[in-house]
Parts: structure tokens; sequence; C-alpha cells
């Protein structure tokens, strides 16, 4: 392996700030036993160094733009060869290592180089205080050692279970090398990297202070029990405890159906402090756990300061300020799955959905969540002064309806598209959520307060997926029932059982949680990644056309609709020779427009047909190992929305170890599958 374990520190500004002085004078190639342990401010801020382990997800590439949720049309070195199916060991490597991914955009999917410095870091602050000898020198008070040891146990543990979420197994890392040392280090099978983060968190649980009793963003006890249970729920899920491959191996556990049983204990463990003890509850607004910081909901988030602070936040959200320059664009696969305020999906019978009107009487959270056309658009002034509301026309084209004529092109956009940038790669939404149009937003400086790496909202929705599958389905609609009846949600209860509740539970995840770098674990824990994520990027456009000379304007959303076979899968005013399966996957397969969507124990044809779908220039695909073809596109439909639970580990389940990882470890180190 390489000498990955480079002596870095790291000095961040997250509670208390470093000496000037102190950074002038230490070299960063090496640590000093003095320069860390000779006072108890620099201990601690060598421990605030280990906090930025993981990047959090407001960079320009968003790992929703990996998945059905979004589209980031700038991520040709960061997101689209991962969307596309072409990720390889060789393209996850940072352009500054020798590969192809940008340095700083996609910085929290490939994390194993950098995780390793941090793990030695966090390595050698727990040698050092642990050792007798060397403990006896130290210049911190217990109070404070115990704190800041049971802090670096948890970021060792925080450290570890992202890197198993994404690579499986991992080689177990807790001495610290010296120079003669040899650094060939095999991967540790997938069980016993869970059991080593467990012993971590029990470790810090019992260092670490009470909640309220340590500043705002530090860790406590309580987020050593939110970690706990979130790996536990990943460790029981079927990607890594798979009952056709029941073998303890480097890229999954042994099959063990106590492991549900396991996760659900240690969920209510999190979810009891909330409803027995009182210490959270979900925020009585949706947008509360980023538009405050003082939040009941949140458990633990990264705080940003709000001047003099670089961060790419605002490029997730508005086209207003950055010229066209967004990263996050909802598709047509993420708006159709909000319901109507009825609990329908809009192709149900009785949903009440309106095409003249199609965001009209969503669930509450798809407004927080997604700006549409003709939506109020709150904006600011540089000063983070209220301005006024925009009217988003994305999308706007005026034409007369007579240019559409059968056989007729699609009309370019007049003027009047003041929104339309790059209209061939645009998806026609944008992003609401994070944004808060009263905070100060400019290119050095964002309106993001914090990002929520624990909230409530999912330890209910975790515990309901342990019940689940303990065949605890009351309880599994108690806690699905809770976070829809949020004061400003109040969607209707849940009351299905069997496959629909799964529905309804897969459902509710991918609207609470939007945006949050669930979805692209998720598909792959549940090995559901094959149907979801080889539907292609799809967007909308709004266009107001012309008709009796003026006299009336129609208004036409090119937008995703249930299948009509009557429209021969074309646009509603011309024939649209763009949707007619001429483009093709890295497969080499034809990109299917209709796709069998099930849900509720019924079957619906979704039709794409009618949606801009050469927007982007790598369609989508899940890798998949097809040993009789393509069987999952058949007569232009994707069999859509069931689980593959077939024992095989498809590329791009598991992220590929970086190829100059595998170099330098000589033989060491075994690749992922796929790869």
């Amino acid at each position: 392996m390489k000498k990955i374990f480079s002596l870095l520190t790291v000095c961040l500004f997250f509670a208390v700030s470093c000496d000037d002085s102190f950074l002038d004078k230490k070299p960063l190639d090496k640590l000093s036993e003095e320069a860390v342990f000779g006072s108890e401010a620099l201990a601690e801020s060598y421990i605030n160094g280990l906090y930025v382990v993981l990047g959090d997800p407001f960079t320009e590439a968003n790992l929703s733009c990996i998945t059905d949720e979004g589209f980031f049309r700038y991520g040709g070195t960061s997101t689209r060869f991962i969307a596309d199916g072409s990720m390889t060991p060789d393209n996850v490597m940072y352009i500054d290592e020798g590969g192809f991914m940008h340095n700083t955009r996609n910085v929290i999917l490939n994390i194993w180089n950098r995780t390793y410095q941090y793990i030695y870091n966090a390595n050698y602050f727990i040698n050092y205080v642990t050792d007798p000898e060397k403990a006896k020198d130290l210049k911190i008070s217990e109070e404070a050692k115990t704190r800041l040891l049971g802090e670096a146990y948890y970021l060792r543990a925080w450290s570890y279970f992202n890197m198993i979420e994404r690579y499986g197994g991992v080689p177990i890392i807790t001495k610290n090398y010296g120079l003669s040392d040899d650094f060939r280090v095999a991967r540790n099978n997938f069980d016993e990297c869970v059991k080593f983060i467990e012993d971590d968190l029990d470790i810090a649980e019992q260092m670490l202070p009470d909640k309220g009793k340590t500043a705002k963003g530090r860790i406590n006890k309580d987020i050593a029990i939110a970690l706990r249970a979130r790996l536990l729920l990943v460790a029981a899920s079927p990607l890594f405890n798979d009952p056709t491959q029941p073998d303890n191996c480097l890229f999954r556990g042994a099959y063990d159906k106590n492991k549900w049983q396991k996760a659900y204990d240690a969920n209510k463990a999190m979810v009891d402090r909330a409803d027995v003890d009182g210490a959270y509850a979900l925020d009585p607004k949706y947008s509360g756990v980023w538009c405050t910081d003082n939040s009941p909901e949140v458990i633990w988030g990264k705080y940003f300061p709000q001047s003099g602070f670089m961060n790419k936040a605002q490029l997730l959200y508005s086209v207003e300020y950055f010229n066209g320059w967004t990263s996050l664009e909802p598709t047509q696969a993420m708006q159709m799955d909000y319901e109507m305020t009825n609990g329908k999906k809009f192709f149900e019978e009785g949903s009440g959905y309106d095409p003249q009107k199609p965001y009209a009487n969503r669930d509450p959270r798809f407004y927080y969540s997604i700006a549409h056309p003709f939506s109020i658009y709150k904006s600011t002034d540089s000063k983070g002064q209220h301005e006024d509301e925009l009217l988003l026309y994305l999308q706007y084209v005026d034409k007369s309806i007579d240019d559409f004529a059968l056989g007729k092109a699609e009309p370019s956009p007049t003027a009047k598209a003041k929104h339309l940038w790059h209209q061939t790669n645009t998806t026609g939404l944008e992003l609401n959520k994070w944004y808060i149009p009263t905070r100060k937003i400019s290119d050095d400086e964002t309106g993001t307060i914090l990002y929520p790496w624990f909230r409530l909202g999912e330890f209910y929705l975790n515990l309901a997926e342990c019940a689940y599958m303990l065949g605890k389905e009351d309880e599994c609609r108690t806690y699905i029932n809770k976070i829809r009846a949020r004061e400003d949600v109040q969607m209707p209860p849940v009351t299905e059982s069997g496959e629909s509740l799964w529905d309804r539970l897969v459902n509710e995840r991918r609207i609470e949680l939007a945006f949050e770098t669930f979805r692209y674990f998720d598909l792959r824990r549940w090995k559901t990644a094959p149907m979801y994520e080889s539907i292609n990027f799809a967007g909308m456009r709004t266009m107001l056309l012309e008709r009796d000379n003026g006299k009336q304007i129609d208004t036409v959303y090119r937008m995703v609709r249930l299948y009509d076979p009557s429209k021969n899968n074309t646009c509603y005013y011309w024939d649209n020779t763009d949707t007619k399966n001429v483009y093709k996957n890295n497969a080499g397969e034809d990109i299917a427009t209709v796709i069998t969507y099930r849900w509720l124990g019924k079957e619906y044809k979704i039709d794409f047909g009618d949606c801009p779908l050469n927007f982007s220039p790598t369609p989508k695909l899940f890798p998949q190992e097809r040993p009789q073809g393509p069987s999952y596109l058949k007569d232009g439909v994707v069999v859509c929305n069931q689980p593959v639970n077939d024992g095989v580990i498809y590329p791009n389940y598991l992220m590929p170890i970086p190829r100059n990882e595998m170099t330098k470890s000589e033989g060491e180190l075994q690749q992922n599958p796929g790869y």
C-alpha cells in the first residue's frame, strides 16, 4: 500500500482557533508531541482537524447527481462517469493523483487516501494518550483528556464507517507506522470492520459528555449512539447481509437474520432519546433542519461560519445568482415520486392530478425541496436583505401553436427565456432545499447555516425499516406516520401492509431525506440500484404557446406522464424523434422511455417520452452482469421497483479501490467485484 499515512496536522476553525504563530513554526510534514500535547488548546485544535475527515456534501458534485435525484451539468469529471456506469479504478483517482476525477468536486465519494490520513492522525492521538509512560507528561486536564480521547475514538469509527459503506471490508489500522515499517496491509473482512467500529463507539460513548455539556457541533454521547444505529442498519441490509451468499468475506458479512434485531435495538435506543427522554423532537417546520441553527431535530450537524468563508453550497440551488452555474437540478424521476396531498401518486386513479397544473396540490415537502416553473422564488440582494419575489419561467418559449405542425423541429427559445441557460442540459427544475433567501450569498459566501449529519427524521425511518424486516408492521407504520404528521407536512397516514407497506417506506425515505446523500447508499444496500439508476436523466420544459393570433395562450409542460398509447410515445405537438429510443447507454442498449413502475401492488407505465432526454450527454446506466442479454429492457420497457437479490454484486454497488493504491500495495489489496 502507498504510504497513505502521511503525517499531516490540520488546523480547523471548528470550536477553537489555532495560533497562527504555531502554524508558522511547526512543519506540516511531521508531528511534534510538544505541539500536540503541549497545552489543552493545542490538543483540542489537533482533534478539531479530524472533524473534516468527511467533506460535507455542499460541494459542486453532490451525490444526488449520481442517483436518480439530480443532475450536474458540469459533472464530466465528477458525477457523469459514475452515473453512466463507466466508473473504473483509474478514473476515480483525482487529477492530482494522475487520475480523472476533479480534485475538489466529488470529495465525498472517493475517500480512500484522505481517510487513511485522518485515521493515522486519530491513531497517533489515541496511542499517545493511552500509553501509560507518555500520558504522564500530558499537559491536559483529566476531563479534557477523556473528552478528546472519546472524540478521537468516535472520529476513527466515523472514518471507518464511511469507508465500509463505500468499499466493503477495508484494512484496519491501529498502529502508527514508522519510516522503516512495511506499509502493505490486506483488507479485513466486512464483519471484522463492523465489530471494530462498534468497539470504538462503545469506548467513545463511555468517554464523551452528555448532550448540552459541550460546544454545538462537537461530539457527544448521543452522536455515538446515532452512528451505531446507522452502522447496524447498513450491516443488516441485503447488500452486506445476503442470504444467497451467507459467508463472511471482504464484500459482505456472514448472513444472520438477527442483524436486523441488533439494528432495531440500536435505532430504538436513538429514538428513545427523543420519544422517552425528550432530548430531540421533529422540527415543526420541515425546513427547520437547515434554516435554523437550533432545530430540536438535529442530533449532529456541521455548522458554517457566515462570513469570510468560501463554500460552494450556493451552487446547489439558484441560477438566479450565478448565471446558470448550478450543480444540482432535480430530475423528473425525483419529482414524480412526491405524492399529491391526498397521499396518491400523480398517476393513480383518484389522485386529482391536473396536467395543466402539474405541480399543484403536492406533498408540502415538494415545495420546500424543489422550485418549479411559475413558482415564487424569493431573491436576496448582496447585503442579504429580501429584495423581491421572482416567477420562475424555466424553459420559457413564446411561439405560435401553428409552428408545431407535425414534423417541424422544436422551436428555439426567445430572449424572454431569461433563465434558460444551456437549454440542452438543464432539467427545468431547481433545488430549493438548503436555500435561505434572507441570508447573504455571493461567490465567496454561502447562506447555508449547517449540514445535518444526523437528524431525528432519519432514525424514525431507520426504526420503521428494522420493524418491517422483523414483521412488526404496526410499529413500522407508526414511525412512518410520525414523519408524515410533521406540523407543516400533515400527509395522510400510511395504512398499507406487506409489499405495499415496503413501497411506502422506500418512498418516504426518498421524500423525507431528499438531497441528503441517502439515496445513493439506500439503493445500493437494498440492491435496487440496477432498476432505479438505469432510468435516464430526464428534464422538463415549459412553453407558452400562442393560439388564435395571440388571443389565447396554451401552457405546455413537457414532463413525465402516465403512458397513453394514443400518443404513440411522442410529444403532444410534434413528432419528437429524439425520444424514439435513438439514444444508447454505455452497454450499447437502447434507452427506454416507458418504464413499468410497480406501486402498491399495481403496475403503471410511466412515459418519459415527452421529456427532454438529450439534455445530458451521458445516459444513465447501472452496470450489470447480463449473461442472457439486456433482459431488463424489453420492448422499450424497464421493469422497475423490484429488488434484485440474486447474489451478484455488480460494479458500482461498491466503489473501486483507486488504481494507485492497488499498485502500491504490491498485490496485498484485493479489488472489489466488477472492476
